[in-house]
C-alpha cells in the first residue's frame, strides 16, 4: 500500500499514476500540502512508500527529511518527492511513471544498467567496481560502459532515451546537471522516447535548488526522461558518493524491483544519507522497456568498434 500527499489541483494531474497504484494493490490519497517528518512518520503506518507533490516553491531539501522516513515498527519507508510546477509538468511525470509500472507487467526480468562516468581517473576507477558488482548478478543486471571516455555527449543522450532500467553517475554535479560529457542538462534528455527507470546521480547538488529555479533531478522527472531520479541537494564527500555507488550496486546486483527497495536496501545507517533525496516514484520499477537492451548493446558495440 502506498500514501499520495498532493493539493487537489495536482491530483488531477496525477491521475494516470493513482489508477495503476490502485491496480497494483491500495492507494491512500491525502489531500494537502508538504508535512513535517513527524507527520510523514505518522502516515506511513503500514505502507511501502510515499509520494508528496506539494508547491514549487519548496525545494527537495526543505521538502522532505531525507530519502525515506522511519516508520514506528522501525522499517524505512522511501519518500518521493515531486514540486507542482503546474498541470501539465505533473501530468508528464504522471503519464511517464505510469508507462514504466505498466512495462514491468510484461517483464520484471530484464535489467540493463548503464554505468555514467566523468572522464577523470578516480571515477573510471569507481565505474568499474560498479561494474564488477553487477556483474555479480548471475546474469540478472546487464551493465554497460558508458563513460565519457567512450560517448559523446549526443551518443550518451541518445542512449538515455532506450528506456534502461537504470543509469548510475558518478562524477562532479551541479544544481544544473553534470559536469561529465562536456555538460549534461536536463533539457539534453527531455522527452525521451522510453524513460529510463531511475536516473542515480551520485555526486553533488543535482537535487539542489542553488541558484536555479528547479533542480537538475527534478527536471529529469518533470520532463519525462525518467520515473525517478535520485540526487544529493548539499556538497558531498567523493567517499560519501563512492560508498552509496559501491552499496546501490550491490543492491541492484541482488535484485532490488524498484528505486525505493533499492536505496532502502543501499542504506546502512550512514549519516550522509541526509543529503540524498528520491525525486519521482519511490516504487518506480528497475526494468528495461521493449528492445531497450538490444538496442543500447548496439550503440555499445558501435562505441568499441571506435575505439
Amino acid at each position: 500500500m502506498g500514501v499520495v500527499i498532493a493539493t487537489g489541483r495536482a491530483l488531477d494531474g496525477l491521475e494516470p499514476l493513482l489508477r495503476v497504484y490502485a491496480q497494483e494493490g491500495s492507494v491512500v490519497v491525502l489531500e494537502g500540502g508538504v508535512q513535517t517528518r513527524a507527520e510523514l512518520e505518522a502516515n506511513a503506518g503500514d505502507v511501502d512508500a510515499m509520494l508528496v507533490v506539494g508547491p514549487r516553491r519548496r525545494s527537495p531539501r526543505t521538502a522532505l527529511p531525507g530519502p525515506f522516513v522511519t516508520a514506528a515498527d522501525g522499517r524505512r519507508v522511501p519518500v518521493g518527492w515531486v514540486p507542482d510546477w503546474g498541470w501539465e509538468p505533473v501530468r508528464r511525470f504522471a503519464e511517464t511513471a505510469a508507462r514504466i509500472h505498466k512495462r514491468s507487467r510484461r517483464d520484471r526480468r530484464r535489467k540493463t544498467v548503464a554505468v555514467l562516468a566523468q572522464r577523470t581517473g578516480r571515477y573510471r576507477d569507481l565505474s568499474h567496481r560498479i561494474e564488477r558488482l553487477l556483474g555479480e548478478s548471475g546474469g540478472a543486471v546487464r551493465a554497460l560502459r558508458w563513460t565519457a571516455d567512450e560517448l559523446t555527449r549526443d551518443e550518451l543522450t541518445r542512449g538515455l532515451g532506450y528506456g534502461l532500467s537504470a543509469a548510475v553517475y558518478v562524477g562532479h554535479g551541479r544544481p544544473v546537471g553534470w559536469v561529465g560529457y562536456r555538460g549534461v542538462r536536463a533539457h539534453h534528455v527531455a522527452d525521451a522516447h522510453q524513460p529510463t527507470g531511475a536516473v542515480l546521480s551520485l555526486t553533488c547538488l543535482t537535487a539542489s535548488r542553488r541558484r536555479v529555479g528547479v533542480s537538475f533531478s527534478e527536471a529529469l522527472v518533470l520532463g519525462g526522461a525518467a520515473g525517478a531520479s535520485f540526487g544529493a541537494v548539499c556538497s558531498t564527500d567523493h567517499r560519501w558518493n563512492a560508498r552509496w555507488a559501491l552499496r546501490i550496486s550491490r543492491a541492484l546486483a541482488e535484485g532490488a524491483p524498484t528505486v525505493g527497495d533499492l536505496v532502502v536496501a543501499a542504506e546502512h545507517d550512514d549519516p550522509a544519507v541526509a543529503g540524498y533525496r528520491i525525486i519521482g516514484d519511490p516504487i518506480a520499477p528497475l526494468v528495461d522497456a521493449p528492445e531497450a537492451a538490444r538496442r543500447a548493446e548496439a550503440l555499445s558495440r558501435k562505441v568499441a568498434l571506435r575505439v
